[in-house]
């Protein structure tokens, strides 16, 4: 339950569905779907949401039960409570509702369900839920301004942190574009240069090998294992670790040293095969039985730029086109599909080249997901402090009182 017991001036309690009226989905038939955009976009479930706003992927012409426009869109089948707004009319199907606002401002509801919907995951049985039903929704207590002109100045401050976020993202992905387009271009040979022609068995110094995957305690212990979300698109990532049982020696063959370069050798079909190269932090890992390590020799590659061929476009290409499985979701790739890689292969000399070009567009990767980090961060304290009237946004600081399209 939210925290009541400093209620600001000016603030009331009221049950969540005293603000709203629920539309429960309820799925048309099936030959009424189609995917030509032929009558009203439909929406399924929460895996068609977008980071706002849905992304239409089947229209139906009979459709049941229909979102409003500005209403906010939420799952209400696992994952509970995923949200998006309702950019305009929607039909829905059973694993969503729309919660339309009355008496309340429409964009504040939906923020104020972001912080909210906490309440509905401790409403099941256990740590995870199924679905959540009306009767459900109406033991949800919410702590609201009752003057409409503050719940509008707090969803315009909240807006203007989306908006940063929204241009964040689109600059980071401008500049991951940049990095691609800039090591793509690196890593073809100018004519005459005379790279050698081989396979990414020709640089390998050591068996590539699988790790494996320990039953990890819940406490840190000093040494981690990755997870899978340890390699990106972008590399490496440190935060992906979770405890390793330091009482485990069968983890010990499978210790990471620096440069050691690992590659997702299971995964779903866009993220099989993102590879990163281990450069030291944390200071004591292991790496699962979903990855593969692989070690090169120096004499002949550097490690980083073993890692630029590995992430290259031609790479990953090469890489899905090769993975398989029974399961839809998740599929593998083996050992020599990565030692049958093609690769065009400099000198030493211009391949450190190559990596000290290609490290400054990774270095402005880097910094453009630190800003959306810390971005992030700030929106996440706004939802704290202004949902719960912590901080108040003074009248005429963002916008005027006055309604506007309402």
């Amino acid at each position: 339950m939210p925290e009541f017991h400093e209620l600001p001036n000016g603030w009331s309690i009221n049950r969540l569905t005293d603000h709203i009226n629920v539309v429960a989905g309820q799925s048309p038939p099936s030959e009424t779907y189609n995917d030509k955009g032929v009558g009203m976009p439909f929406l399924q479930g929460c895996t068609e949401f977008g980071d706002e706003i849905p992304i239409t992927k089947f229209w139906c012409t009979a459709p049941n039960k229909i979102a409003p426009t500005n209403s906010t869109l939420m799952s209400v089948r696992a994952p509970v409570g995923e949200l998006n707004r309702a950019d305009q009319a929607y039909a829905i199907g059973r694993g969503l509702a729309a919660l339309v606002a009355k008496g309340m401002n429409p964009d504040f509801l939906y923020y104020g369900l972001h912080r909210w919907k906490e309440s509905f995951q401790r409403l099941g049985q256990g740590s995870t839920f199924e679905a959540i039903t009306a009767r459900q929704l109406k033991q949800v207590i919410v702590a609201a301004p009752t003057d409409p002109n503050e719940q509008r100045r707090i969803a315009a401050a909240l807006k203007l942190a989306d908006d940063a976020i929204a241009k964040a993202k689109a600059e980071l992905e401008a500049t991951r574009e940049l990095k691609r387009s800039l090591t793509a271009e690196l890593l073809q040979p100018p004519k005459g240069a005379g790279w050698d022609k081989t396979t990414f068995a020709s640089l390998v110094n050591e068996k590539i090998r699988n790790g494996y995957s320990p039953t990890c305690p819940q406490d840190p212990t000093g040494a981690w294992v990755l997870g899978l979300d340890a390699l990106t698109d972008d590399g490496f990532n440190q935060q992906g670790i979770k405890p390793a049982p330091i009482e485990d020696e069968g983890l010990l063959p499978f210790k990471l040293v620096v440069d050691d370069i690992l590659v997702s050798r299971s995964n779903t079909p866009e993220l099989v095969g993102r590879s990163g190269r281990y450069i030291g932090n944390p200071e004591i890992a292991y790496y699962p039985d979903l990855m593969m390590r692989i070690r090169v020799n120096r004499d002949l590659v550097s490690p980083e730029f073993a890692e630029m061929l590995l992430q290259s476009s031609n790479a990953r290409r090469w890489l899905k086109s090769r993975a398989s499985g029974t399961s839809g979701s998740m599929v593998k790739i083996k050992r020599r599909d990565i030692m049958s890689l093609p690769v065009l292969l400099p000198g030493t000399t211009k391949q450190n080249e190559i990596v000290e070009t290609v490290s400054a567009a990774k270095e402005a990767v880097i910094s453009a997901e630190n800003k959306l980090i810390a971005l992030q961060q700030v929106k996440k304290s706004l939802l704290q402090n202004l949902l719960t009237g912590k901080i108040r946004v003074p009248p005429g600081v963002i916008l005027s009182e006055h309604p506007q399209g309402e």
